[in-house]
């Protein structure tokens, strides 16, 4: 197990009960102010004339529901728009799914107490689960081009990088350009950047020099490039050619990334075909922690019919 870096490492300060930080002196007052202090209740506490202690009560169980899981957008229009276009007219039980998939199996930011191979085998998972719901809930073409993205954004989470121990860094972008259809847009800075460095190297070096001193693309140097596509917007349309020829370059090196291979070819002919696959798989391979994808395992039970998220929890109880 790798050594936990973040704040749950720290060790907790031990909790002094109350009475040890009083005199008894203090204590002695209490306890004669205690008798005259009139009670807040004037009747006793008692159950009704009539009324028998062994009288059941009938207790109505307390639902909770969740919010719907919220879109993630890695910022790459092509991958980003191909699952928004599989999802368009879907159940909100498919889209908390989806979602779901992408947050906390493929790109999960607090990874504490999960191991490389266990990280690795989550985004096996969740690719198989994306495959089961495209089985379940999509005809066949939308379900070629919703399994490339998914597949896509799989690949990012394979190149993520930790941070510490306990925190993940992937090639995401985190300012997104989104259209009144949930659409994402590539934003102007890249083709900038490319236009900069091929035709005006000295001005990308001042850019990058920029960039490297605020560690984002924000402030002076979002200003710098802004200023500079309004002086140039002629060499900005040369060389935006070569920036869509550079763009497919970068999808086709992000598609050659291999995924991890841990539970590839389960079961998604239904729902309890594949809960059962995925197990034996699990207990085929007992490198990983068994608890943690178990529980996985067990949440996806949960979820109402053929989903694999459940958005509501039932609470009950007895007397």
């Amino acid at each position: 197990m790798s050594q936990c870096t973040c704040w749950r490492a720290t060790a907790l300060q031990p909790v002094t009960p109350w009475r040890d930080k009083i005199s008894s002196a203090q204590m002695e007052q209490i306890r004669k102010n205690f008798a005259s202090v009139k009670p807040m209740n004037e009747e006793p506490l008692a159950l009704p004339k009539g009324a028998s202690s062994e009288t059941p009560v009938n207790r109505s169980p307390v639902v909770v529901e969740y919010g719907p899981v919220r879109p993630y957008y890695t910022g790459y229009a092509r991958i980003d728009n191909a699952v928004t276009d599989a999802l368009r007219g879907k159940s909100q039980e498919l889209k908390d799914s989806v979602y779901d998939i992408i947050w906390n199996d493929f790109l999960p930011n607090d990874v504490h107490g999960v191991e490389e191979t266990d990280r690795l085998a989550r985004i096996s998972l969740g690719v198989e689960k994306a495959e089961y719901l495209a089985g379940q809930f999509m005809d066949e073409k939308t379900k070629g081009s919703f399994m490339t993205a998914m597949r896509s954004i799989a690949r990012i989470g394979m190149e993520g990088k930790r941070v510490g121990s306990c925190q993940m860094e992937y090639r995401v972008k985190h300012a997104i350009g989104l259209d009144g259809n949930g659409y994402v847009h590539e934003d102007s800075r890249g083709e900038v950047s490319f236009a900069m460095q091929k035709y005006d190297p000295e001005a990308y070096a001042a850019y990058q020099r920029l960039k490297s001193s605020s560690g984002e693309d924000t402030g002076a140097s979002a200003m710098f490039s802004m200023e500079w596509m309004l002086k140039n917007i002629d060499l900005v349309a040369a060389g935006r050619p070569g920036y869509q020829k550079y763009q497919d370059k970068q999808y086709e090196k992000l598609y050659q990334v291999k995924l991890d291979r841990t539970f590839s070819g389960a079961d998604t002919s239904s729902k309890e075909n594949f809960l059962s696959s995925i197990k034996e798989k699990l207990m085929a391979n007992r490198e990983l922690q068994l608890d943690f994808f178990m529980n996985q395992i067990a949440q996806m039970t949960k979820g109402p019919g053929g989903y694999l998220v459940s958005r509501r929890m039932v609470l009950s109880g007895r007397a």
